[in-house]
């Protein structure tokens, strides 16, 4: 096994050698600094050849770089290298944003864990010696269950990532039906435990949204594609209660005075909300919402505190269904 050389004793030797100005020190310096981080494992031998000094000067450099970021010699690679393979790539974070990871890590726990080991391994390798947690930030996530199927998930964000098309075969939960369809993969969502690709459908000749375990089959495609200028999802789904896309339906809600200090705890349900406290202590709430499924969904979780106001085709498909409801009761 090769001797390791000491890089402190061989740096300190006062043999006299041909002086160097402190800029091409420095030049020097940053050229060894760059092949360690190149993972070339160099030697003092080729150093002193690249550089164009002797190899006392490399030790002497060496020496200097190691306060610095400490550098050790392997003898199975036969060269130097750090001793913390991310010793440069470190990058400082404050306390604030270890808690935003750790918070984002625990909805990957339970939404998709092997993202939460790449979002934990990435964050090893940008912070490797910084801050860690005194403690840990307890989180309770009731409704993420779902377990990601990965694969699909890295062929779909990498397809997003170059914008390349996909093919896939889709089982949709409306109509029981199974389809192919030729889709370009504009971005990725994630709401209530699952995740969706939103896309153009070339089958359709317009964009939807997709559930991911909706998905039976997929493949990548040799052919790219081109998002919109000036596309992004915020803007696309803005109307959208949650994520679905439909003509735009105003909505007018009054709720009771029982319900009236919940509804003011957020200063607006939705960005579009128009708000009237109304003198008996009731609230109306007026909303431009993508059609009405989803907001008919929330408007369920408020029974009996509301009165829809209009639309009346809104008003009464709940009551239809309210009605269906309470006839399987009994």
């Amino acid at each position: 096994m090769p001797k390791k050389p000491n890089i402190k004793k061989e740096a300190l030797n006062k043999r006299k050698e041909k002086p160097h100005g402190i800029g091409e020190k420095v030049i020097n310096i940053l050229k060894i600094l760059n092949l360690i981080e190149q993972d070339r494992h160099p030697t003092v031998k080729e150093l002193a050849q690249i550089c164009e000094v002797s190899e006392r000067s490399i030790y002497r450099y060496l020496y200097i770089l190691n306060q610095v970021v400490p550098i050790v010699y392997d003898p199975k690679l036969g060269g130097y290298t750090f001793e913390n393979p991310h010793a440069l790539k470190s990058i400082p974070v404050e306390k604030e944003e270890l808690a935003v990871i750790l918070t984002l890590n625990d909805v990957l726990k339970k939404s998709a864990p092997s993202l939460s080991e790449k979002l934990m391994s990435l964050m090893e390798k940008i912070n490797p010696v910084g801050k860690k947690p005194h403690g840990q930030i307890h989180h309770y996530l009731p409704n993420i269950q779902t377990e990601l199927d990965i694969e699909k998930f890295n062929i779909i964000s990498e397809a997003a990532l170059e914008r390349m098309q996909l093919m896939i075969k889709y089982h949709s939960i409306n109509t029981n039906e199974v389809t192919e369809r030729l889709i370009d993969p504009y971005g990725l969502i994630f709401h209530d435990g699952l995740w969706f690709v939103y896309a153009y459908c070339h089958l359709r000749q317009d964009t939807r949204t997709f559930a991911i375990d909706r998905i039976i089959e997929i493949k990548q495609m040799k052919t790219k594609f081109n998002i919109p200028e000036g596309f992004t999802l915020r803007e696309k789904l803005k109307q959208s209660w949650f994520i679905w896309e439909a003509e735009p339906v105003e909505v007018k809600v009054k709720f009771s005075k029982d319900v009236a200090e919940l509804i003011k705890r957020k200063p607006k349900w939705h960005h579009s909300e128009q708000r009237t406290e109304n003198p008996d202590g009731t609230i109306t709430l007026t909303f431009t919402v993508s059609g009405t499924d989803e907001i008919k969904w929330w408007l369920y979780s408020w029974i009996p505190h509301f009165e829809i106001i209009e639309p009346v085709t809104l008003k009464e498909t709940m009551k239809e269904e309210l009605k269906k409801a309470l006839e399987r009761i009994n």
